[in-house]
């Protein structure tokens, strides 16, 4: 019976592929995971916020000169915290998705190499 002289190496092959696969579902449970707790992050801030600003306004109601200013204030700074988590929901997406690019280019000349070996 003829051995397959590239057998050994096709298994090699096969076994890196099955690491690289491993590796791009991880990185995609890693991504929903982050993503769970950004949304999560985006919420309660934006609870939070919300309570402060009515806050400020039942003080105003009630004639606090200094809560215009903290409304103000407050409103600045709710609008920049929910800049910053779409300026890092925006990294964290292109970040995954050049990885995850990566990660399939490296499979596919995994593959093309254990495809192009001979079967002697």
């Amino acid at each position: 019976m003829v051995k397959d002289k590239s057998a050994e190496e096709r298994y090699d092959y096969n076994q890196k592929i099955l690491q690289t696969e491993r590796e791009m579902e991880e990185l995609k449970d890693q991504k929903r995971q982050i993503q769970v707790l950004l949304d999560n992050f985006e919420t309660t801030t934006s609870r939070e916020f919300q309570k402060l600003l009515e806050i400020d306004d039942d003080m105003m109601k009630r004639g606090s000169f200094s809560a215009q200013w903290d409304f103000e204030e407050s409103q600045g700074k709710a609008q920049y915290i929910k800049n910053l988590i779409a300026q890092q929901q925006d990294d964290f997406t292109y970040s995954f998705s050049q990885e995850s690019k990566q990660l399939e280019e490296k499979r596919e000349i995994l593959q093309k190499e254990r495809d192009g070996l001979p079967w002697d």
